[in-house]
């Protein structure tokens, strides 16, 4: 049965692209006297923020946050907006970052219902990461790290992991890519017998309402990062499209990066 994941409310958002990954000083800390040099430090907004350690001031763990470190709860930053994601629902809200202090403003959050560790997880979330936070950020482009020390001496440390936008050297291009339920074998230079994706783009107007598509289904000879395809599902995929500025001999000079998924329908078959 067809299940939109959108609901028509939202629709129109379908045409908006992630926020771009800032390059303004707001995403790209001074430098702590006690960490590397202004060259080598890593940018705020250069990488997504998992959490691997949470304790109160007493340096006791601090229990409603030990599931946030097992689903990996991530930070991410944006054009001044603050994006936590992990929990039960996405939590969002502004910020700048002046002289060593992370300012967050009031977090608001999606309206789900899950099960009770994941909303006191985002209980927990909402009630530390506000106002005026300690920033230290550690470590090289490769290994950075994220301290935020909250207003009640919590400690929160995050392990930094490079965005695509990092990675491929580019700011991604929105596309909606619908997947058709079944791959088709092609030929790939490095993989018999290689089973490819068949895609075809989709379009939106203004309001959001999917238009008739005239891009014929082709193969895809690349997996889109983030997607893991099940047989006999079709989906239409909201992507962002980079051009990988330095990729290596083997790999193609466009990557596909999962976004969102916009639809599902597990009677589907290829049209």
């Amino acid at each position: 049965m067809k299940q939109n994941i959108l609901l028509v409310a939202v629709c129109a958002a379908l045409l908006q692209a992630c926020a771009p990954v800032s390059t303004s000083h707001e995403g790209s800390p001074s430098v702590p006297a006690t960490t590397t040099s202004a060259t080598a430090q890593p940018a705020l907004s250069a990488y997504y923020w998992h959490l691997v350690s949470a304790t109160d001031a007493a340096g006791q763990p601090i229990a409603a946050l030990q599931k946030g470190i097992e689903r990996k709860l991530r930070l991410s930053f944006g054009d001044q907006r603050l994006n936590i994601s992990g929990g039960c629902n996405g939590q969002f809200g502004g910020y700048r970052y002046e002289n060593g202090v992370l300012h967050v403003t009031q977090l608001a959050s999606t309206m789900m219902a899950c099960e009770r560790s994941l909303m006191d997880l985002d209980a927990e979330v909402g009630k530390r990461l506000k106002g005026e936070l300690r920033t230290v950020v550690i470590g090289d482009s490769a290994e950075p790290g994220l301290q935020l020390t909250t207003q009640d001496g919590a400690v929160l440390k995050f392990a930094g992991e490079a965005t695509p936008e990092t990675r491929y050297g580019s700011q991604g291009e929105i596309r909606f890519l619908e997947v058709a339920a079944s791959t088709v074998k092609c030929s790939h230079p490095l993989i018999p017998n290689y089973q490819c994706l068949q895609v075809r783009e989709r379009r939106y107007d203004a309001a959001g309402l999917q238009l008739p598509t005239q891009d014929p289904w082709h193969p895809l000879y690349q997996s889109i990062e983030g997607y893991a395809h099940q047989d006999g599902v079709r989906n239409v995929l909201r992507v962002k499209q980079y051009d990988w500025k330095n990729p290596p001999a083997d790999a193609p000079a466009k990557v596909y990066v999962l976004d969102m998924v916009v639809e599902q329908d597990a009677s589907a078959k290829t049209r």
